[in-house]
């Protein structure tokens, strides 16, 4: 899951710079959540083409994570799922065997699947080694553990149709984008260009990461949104507190992302509010009956609303997941599967809030 771990409650103020930090497990609830994604709508319709893609991970980096040369422990072990059944065995085993060498993968999966024991699950996550690369078509399987990631492109007679509408998007891409970038953009368009939503309109720690894989464990969907605006955001002191041992110093916790929800951004009611560029999606495991309050604990997953129906996101903290854009039904049915009641909320950053001081009432550090 995106969620990170459980950590402690502190006993102690934790100073960071001399200030004194804490964070109540609560906020007020601007509006209810919204538990129908027919109630939201777009600021912007766009006429796209939407080429889904497969990405892969590539074999360096599964290579890397099964060897791990320097023993970072932040470095993800590689693993995979391997089917229970014989018939989803023997298909995994001609996907990634290398040539013969299939029966010497079989008993060394099957070997390991005996030692974790019996299980109703329908696989089993068995850990690779070193040793066993030899065995593996590295290149098959990180096909075989590829995900979707939609290239998307704005075609021009959307503003040819409509000369309102780059005004309406650009006004909304300020509020991220560097002027250089939107100068670009603008010159593309009365070049009679369409434009390529990852390589024109995403910010540059979006526009980097889109479509890649890492090795480490830790970087999560609560520092993909938050990197989204300013990767250097994400490594300050006063919001990267804390540091999980055998994680990535680069991930966000979920008190951490809340803070920073409730100093730099404020809650729009999508239902009456459309998306825009920029929002802030966060999904929550829901109360079963209407609270007043929101707690932290519940948050489950961050995405960012791009344009359309389309989001930017990590889905977990694992290296399996890449940086991708999605579609916000996407993003909740694959939530809904793993969240009994699932509701969404939308945050907007303030414009020229960067920067906010910290308060310095606080007193005491959840993690």
């Amino acid at each position: 899951m995106c969620r990170p771990l459980y950590g402690i409650l502190l006993s102690s103020s934790l100073l960071v710079g001399g200030m004194s930090y804490a964070l109540p497990d609560e906020h007020a609830a601007a509006f209810p959540f919204v538990q129908d994604l027919s109630s939201l709508k777009s600021s912007l319709n766009l006429q796209v083409t939407d080429k889904l893609e497969k990405i892969s991970i590539p074999f360096k980096k599964l290579k890397l994570r099964a060897q791990n040369p320097k023993n970072d422990p932040t470095i993800e072990p590689l693993a995979i799922h391997v089917p229970r059944s014989e018939t989803g065995l023997e298909d995994l085993i001609g996907k990634i065997a290398q040539p013969g060498k299939g029966d010497a993968l079989q008993e060394v999966l099957l070997d390991r699947m005996k030692k974790q024991g019996p299980s109703a699950k329908a696989t089993v996550k068995v850990d690779l080694e070193s040793k066993d690369l030899s065995l593996i078509n590295l290149k098959a399987l990180g096909e075989e553990m590829s995900k979707e990631n939609h290239d998307v492109t704005l075609l021009h007679k959307n503003f040819t149709e409509n000369p309102n509408l780059w005004s309406e998007l650009r006004a909304q891409l300020n509020y991220v984008l560097h002027h250089d970038q939107i100068s670009q953009i603008s010159k593309k368009i009365k070049s009679g260009a369409d434009l390529s939503l990852t390589e024109d309109l995403l910010p540059p720690f979006a526009k980097r990461m889109v479509g890649k894989f890492i090795v480490y464990r830790g970087p999560n969907c609560f520092h993909a949104a938050l990197a989204f605006f300013d990767q250097k955001m994400t490594r300050l002191p006063s919001i990267n507190v804390k540091e999980e041992e055998g994680y990535h110093k680069a991930m966000i916790n979920y008190d951490e992302l809340w803070r920073v929800i409730n100093t730099q951004f404020y809650e729009i009611d999508p239902r009456v509010a459309p998306l825009k560029y920029g929002d802030m999606l966060v999904f929550f495991a829901a109360p079963e009956e209407s609270t007043a309050m929101i707690n932290f604990k519940w948050i489950r997953h961050t995405a960012i609303y791009l344009v359309g129906p389309y989001t930017f996101s990590k889905g977990s903290k694992s290296p399996n997941t890449p940086y991708s854009v999605k579609t916000l039904e996407e993003e909740w049915t694959t939530w809904r599967e793993m969240t009994p009641n699932l509701g969404l909320k939308v945050y907007r950053r303030q414009l020229m809030n960067s920067e906010i001081a910290t308060p310095t009432t606080r007193i005491d550090w959840i993690y």
